[in-house]
């Protein structure tokens, strides 16, 4: 087992239902709400009105924030955090998928600065970790997709248009306060929405999964059982989509997945997402479809490493009792209908993408160094991106 500290400091109030509870938890953080939230979905759906009475008959103030693109841009984080300072907001509430969260965030950190910042000054890169030296605005989630696991982490990721680059802030002052998992907030959700859902838990997962160098038999069988519920119950939930058996499972299955427990007593890390987000920071590919599109090529490319090839079939003994791993996954894949090849990717963009991914996570190093010591280069990349646009077989 490895050394590991688990810090996991939100309130989780989980169960189909539970979004009435929203008024009552906001009234313990703050007087005046800021809602972050997309710019059609949840208003199609009643939930903004819903939300905004039950703030409303509490005694709060309101004021909501309707711009969040699919990946949330820098740009449009500051305006909603000069936004909700100017108006004297003391409470940040998302309401809507992994976006308006992890923008709810961004806008906590930007309002609660006590001088005039940019979220951008304090994402992650390979040779800085910049530090946050005052306390954001409290948040609240409340998340109508299963997938992200943005309301149980400190973990918030940005989209500079400009400079095409995609990344992440994170810090524990960035936990959610409070975060409402009301399954029946999914419900809506079409079978691709629902589908694209699946596999990002499973990936938040697996990806740190096959990457880990050795075994950790407890860790590992967690994982193995959170990803199989994910796998299994995505399908029926495509079918059945007002079932609300089906849809506990997956928004469980996804607040598990991508909360702090995701890399405890592991060493691996999230390389996968590093690839995509490169795509996506170029392209603006829908985050869950870009990682769709990687991730049987990722996984067929990186068996080149003896300890990924080890891990790759303990994954596909413990989940589908067969070792091709990478098989079932795109078999799964493709019953669920979701897009798994990369469309009008040329060369050039790949070079770039490659270039971003090398200049955020090297450090300038030339090369990414992996737990059990081997690096990855350039041209690795570069294959993998090929690979997954068919232009490698």
């Amino acid at each position: 087992m490895f050394k590991f500290e688990l810090y996991w400091p939100v309130k989780l109030v989980f169960g189909p239902g539970e979004f009435k509870r929203a008024g009552k938890e906001a009234k313990l953080l703050g007087k005046k709400a800021f809602i972050v939230t997309g710019k059609s979905a949840v208003q199609k759906m009643g939930l903004l009105d819903r939300l905004v009475g039950q703030l409303t008959k509490e005694g709060l103030e309101v004021k909501t924030f309707e711009k969040i693109e699919p990946n949330p841009r820098s740009t449009t984080v500051d305006e909603g955090g000069k936004l909700a300072k100017s108006s004297g907001c003391d409470l940040i509430i998302a309401l809507g998928g992994g976006s308006a969260m992890d923008a709810a965030k961004g806008i906590a950190l930007v309002a609660g600065a006590p001088k005039k910042v940019s979220v951008w000054d304090y994402v992650f890169n390979a040779k800085n970790a910049p530090a946050i030296d005052f306390k954001p605005l409290p948040v609240l989630m409340l998340p109508t997709l299963p997938a992200t696991g943005s309301e149980s982490n400190s973990i918030a990721v940005i989209t500079n248009w400009e400079l095409k680059q995609k990344i992440h802030i994170t810090h524990p002052l960035l936990f959610p306060a409070v975060s409402i998992i009301d399954p029946e907030l999914t419900c809506s959700l079409s079978k691709e929405q629902t589908a694209y859902a699946g596999v990002d838990i499973v990936c938040h997962l697996l990806e740190p999964y096959l990457t880990n160098f050795g075994d950790v038999p407890v860790k590992d069988r967690l994982a193995e059982d959170i990803m199989l519920q994910a796998i299994e119950n995505t399908p029926p939930a495509m079918l059945d989509p007002l079932n609300t058996e089906y849809r506990s499972l997956m928004s469980f299955a996804g607040t598990i997945a991508c909360s702090p427990i995701r890399f405890s007593g592991w060493n691996g890390k999230g390389y996968l997402h590093w690839i995509e987000h490169c795509l996506s920071a170029w392209t603006d590919i829908q985050h869950s479809e870009g990682l769709a599109c990687l991730l049987v090529a990722w996984m067929k490319y990186m068996k080149k490493y003896e300890f990924f090839a080890k891990r790759s079939i303990l994954f596909g003994e413990k989940v589908f009792s067969d070792k091709e791993a990478a098989m079932h996954i795109e078999s799964w894949l493709q019953s669920l209908g979701v897009n798994t090849r990369l469309k009008n990717i040329t060369d050039d963009l790949i070079g770039k993408m490659a270039d971003t991914l090398m200049e955020m996570y090297s450090g300038g190093a030339g090369a990414i160094e992996l737990p059990s010591g081997e690096k990855m280069y350039r041209k690795d990349f570069i294959n993998i991106y090929e690979l997954a646009a068919g232009k490698k077989l």
